[in-house]
């Protein structure tokens, strides 16, 4: 039933995708007015999700347990930046892909497919992590992220500091004054916020099928590069994540026992597939999309057989404590 769902939930995506295929292949619409959809995901509708995302009453408990999944986060950060400089000298990719396929390694696909998946799985109890951490995530996205995207796009980053200050930016600096000063905004306002958020996933996957549609179906694999950081991405990195809350443990105890169930939804998060944010940043800045588009659409594809396997996996080490 489990493992139903989740492919229930990654079927759904593709089914998402087809329509973009479509209008490319029959050229229903332009390049012009796909750059104009990608902006208006990029400048509106992302920002509207990370405000509504960050609807949450703030307490101390979300403060203790967003400062843990963050400690998480930045050393499984760190570790990628180094492996991603190995991966990459292997690969014989430039530091400009290189950049690329640092973002891809660590912002996978947490909302649209992760909270799906979390709820099956562990109920509604653990949306609320999946939500704290896609709250971590956009914050790290909107800087960090777009760091990394810039370098791909091989811009001077001191000169182009200012352009941190985008749209995405000021909803995650919106979001956090909201949070932080638990205000809710008025009903009217919050659904029509909430509205404009919800439509960043379809067109999302819209975009993501328009600029697959532009290619053959021989070229989406034409790169064994592009299957190696797929795996990459759901075999490695959920791994090490893994190690790293289990080396919290040893070091600072909870009392809960081996894995409380925030800890699962942070392992499993890192399980997801790429972010589909990777194609469409990559197509705003003028980056390598479709390396960005190959690699999030083989890694959803591989994800089909990777995530139950380590959702499995992950419950056989929570109940043995270990390997």
């Amino acid at each position: 039933m489990v493992i139903q769902s989740i492919l229930s939930s990654l079927l759904m995506i593709f089914l998402m995708v087809i329509p973009g295929v479509i209008f490319r292949k029959r050229r229903m619409i332009t390049e012009e007015q796909g750059d104009a959809v990608n902006s208006i995901i990029v400048n509106l509708t992302w920002p509207c999700l990370v405000i509504d995302a960050m609807q949450m009453e703030f307490s101390a408990k979300i403060l203790r347990e967003s400062s843990y999944i963050f400690l998480i986060c930045v050393i499984v950060f760190g570790c990628l930046f180094l492996l991603s400089f190995l991966l990459a000298r292997w690969l014989k990719f430039s530091e400009r892909r290189q950049c690329l396929m640092t973002f891809m390694l660590l912002f996978g696909n947490t909302g649209f497919i992760g909270i799906p998946v979390i709820r099956v799985l562990y109920g509604e109890t653990a949306v609320f992590f999946m939500a704290v951490i896609e709250m971590i995530n956009d914050i790290l996205i909107f800087t960090v992220g777009i760091f990394l995207i810039q370098l791909s796009a091989g811009a001077n980053v001191k000169a182009e500091w200012r352009k941190m200050c985008s749209p995405g930016m000021l909803g995650v600096l919106i979001g956090l004054v909201l949070l932080l000063c638990r205000i809710t905004l008025p009903e009217t306002l919050g659904r029509a916020v909430e509205m404009m958020g919800n439509a960043t996933t379809p067109l999302t996957m819209f975009m993501i099928g328009f600029q697959l549609g532009g290619l053959r179906v021989s070229e989406i694999m034409a790169e064994w590069q592009t299957c190696i950081v797929s795996l990459f991405k759901l075999i490695l990195v959920p791994a090490l994540c893994l190690a790293v809350v289990m080396g919290i443990d040893i070091l600072l105890p909870s009392g809960e026992g081996c894995f409380s169930l925030m800890e699962k939804v942070v392992v499993l998060s890192f399980a997801m597939p790429v972010g589909s944010v990777a194609a469409i940043f990559s197509r705003q800045y003028r980056t390598d999309s479709t390396f960005a588009v190959r690699t999030v659409l083989l890694s959803t594809l591989f994800c089909f057989i990777t995530l139950p396997v380590f959702a499995i996996l992950l419950e056989k080490v929570s109940e043995t404590g270990g390997f």
